[in-house]
């Protein structure tokens, strides 16, 4: 082939893949629109789930059974949700189903929590803050140094950028004492200090062993929870709510999760009752009271809601909701079977990213190449190279067949 011949070719295909993402983002923009859902609560009240739209003013919430009810009324039969409102009206009830309650109770068992795939598609620096968990002061204050585990666990101060060797060794037995393996998987924390108090980190060895390490009076704590001998554990979300119940969220490599609970001096597992998940494509949205706790799960096809018992998590009441297609999903799938993008929301990474529609575009891709075939000028060779070219690449094959100068006489 002739060093003309292949500059040709690599500038065609260069223009291509710009047009794979070109003429996709363009139409994108034009025709997409985000999935609409209704927002989902448990009634306490009503023991069953209510679908709530806000931007009805009149008759904001519907129960599963058609019914609609007024603002008032959804005040009263969603009471976990709306304390704040009831207070406001001095209409909260003094309790709910024979409890007692109270609006510092009440946010004590408040638990809000949202996974997102990005959380475990994004870039990490493998450095981490370690607060002190019982602090002399009232609060919690930044550390001067950070630290990393890999292959060996260093504190490293932050100011002069050298390794502290005495706090490096405290942890580096602690860890060794515990039968840590080395290297470190990944590590779980929450580094907000504007939190009510800290948990340091769980960190799961090179063995899948899940350990429980923090900083208590300047000293290491290390312990193996032994909850990997059980589950094998794909990712830890450190959730430090108000009343201490649990650590934080476990999820399986099955796509189950769990919370981690302190059972005096050992760590407990207790699952959701809800359906496994595919972690890199699903969202899942909890919002949990002292009653009950509901759990949305965002897939590519359904919203599937879940209402769980606050105490042992149980399954008390599910509904789902299919995907309605937009504008989009028509346009893409016949559009092109092949665009690319270079970033998707389930990853906080760039990079380039090709995404397969369906069929349709191939079918697209026969008529466009056939016309190009019968109506645009040249030699039977170069109308059968037009032909396959574009019934593979689709429009942008054909813009960047077109752009290129004097394409036609090649």
């Amino acid at each position: 082939m002739k060093l003309k011949n292949i500059i040709y070719i690599v500038i065609l295909l260069f223009i291509t893949l710009i047009g794979m993402w070109a003429v996709p983002a363009l139409v994108n923009k034009a025709t997409y629109t985000s999935d609409q859902y209704p927002f989902v609560y448990y009634s306490t009240v009503l023991k069953d789930i209510g679908l709530i739209d806000y931007k009805n003013k009149k008759f904001p919430m519907e129960d599963l059974k058609g019914n609609k009810y007024n603002t008032a009324q959804f005040d009263s039969l969603m009471p976990m949700l709306n304390y704040r409102q009831l207070m406001t009206d001095g209409k909260l009830p003094d309790s709910i189903n024979g409890q007692k309650i109270t609006p510092q109770l009440l946010r004590a068992k408040s638990v809000v929590y949202r996974y997102k795939p990005s959380d475990i598609n994004t870039p990490v620096n493998g450095l981490y803050i370690l607060f002190e968990t019982m602090p002399k002061r009232v609060g919690l204050e930044i550390p001067d140094d950070v630290f990393r585990l890999k292959n060996s666990i260093e504190f490293i101060d932050a100011q002069t950028n050298t390794v502290n060797t005495e706090k490096s060794r405290l942890f580096q037995r602690a860890l060794d004492k515990e039968g840590f393996q080395y290297p470190a998987q990944w590590l779980a924390g929450n580094p907000n200090p504007r939190k009510p108090y800290d948990e340091g980190y769980f960190v799961l060895d090179a063995g899948n062993q899940l350990f429980h390490m923090k900083m208590v009076n300047g000293r290491a704590y290390v312990k193996n929870t032994k909850i990997g001998e059980k589950i094998e554990a794909s990712y830890f979300s450190m959730l430090e709510v108000a009343d201490k119940r649990f650590y934080g969220f476990l999820f399986s490599k099955q796509g189950e999760i769990y919370i981690i609970e302190n059972d005096g001096a050992n760590y407990r597992t207790v699952k959701l009752d809800t359906d496994p998940i595919d972690m890199q494509k699903d969202e899942v949205i909890l919002m949990g009271n002292m009653f009950d706790w509901t759990v949305s799960v965002v897939t590519p096809l359904a919203k599937k809601n879940y209402a769980l018992d606050a105490n042992t998590l149980k399954r008390i009441g599910e509904h789902t909701i299919n995907r309605t297609p937009g504008k989009w999903d028509a346009v893409s799938k016949w559009a092109s079977p092949l665009y690319l993008t270079l970033e998707k929301s389930e990853s906080s990474y760039i990079k380039p990213y090709f995404h397969y529609t369906g069929i349709y575009g191939f079918a697209a891709n026969i008529i466009l190449a056939l016309l190009v075939v019968i109506f645009i000028s040249g030699s039977p060779k170069r109308k059968i190279f037009n032909g396959i070219y574009i019934l593979f690449t689709g429009i942008a094959g054909l813009i960047a067949l077109l752009i290129l100068p004097n394409s036609k006489n090649k």
